[in-house]
């Protein structure tokens, strides 16, 4: 294929990696926090996600975002196309959770949990809507994978 296609093809598949990497291993500690109810742990994860989101999740959804335009473009495929769309949805919908959903709940968790005890109802319920809000997110990046592979059409 084209050098140019393969190079972005290798940065969309490393930085797809890490966003996915990122959002795995963030809920697999946020579910164990939960079940451990150490107040002190869950302040400094909660500021440490933050950090964590901005800077390595977030650019690294943005060159996921960018390399698969450029390789659409590349390819000359229109963005009609049932997989493509199907890629960008899974992009869109991510970043729109991680932005203004899990980003929120993690905020109101990083700002109570040092005032309560780990077990108070309110951080409790924070932490299932995380849970809740990472599962959403986690598959519908697996649904974009599972588009990119096989590349369903209508």
């Amino acid at each position: 294929m084209f050098p140019i296609y393969n190079l972005f093809e290798f940065l969309h598949i490393a930085a797809f990696i890490v966003w996915i990497g990122c959002v795995v291993a963030l809920s697999i500690i946020n579910v164990r926090l939960a079940r451990e109810q150490d107040r002190a742990a869950l302040v400094a994860l909660s500021r440490q996600s933050d950090f964590y989101g901005r800077a390595i999740l977030g650019p690294a959804a943005g060159i996921t975002l960018i390399t698969g335009i450029v390789m659409v473009a590349v390819l000359g495929l229109g963005f009609g196309t049932l997989w493509i769309v199907w890629g960008l949805v899974g992009v869109f919908g991510s970043l729109v959770l991680g932005v203004a959903l899990i980003r929120r709940a993690t905020a109101e968790l990083s700002a109570l949990a040092p005032t309560v005890a780990p077990n108070d109802p309110r951080v409790i319920a924070l932490q299932q809507r995380l849970a809740t809000l990472s599962t959403i997110n986690l598959l519908l990046l697996l649904s974009a994978v599972w588009a990119m592979v096989f590349k369903p059409t209508l």
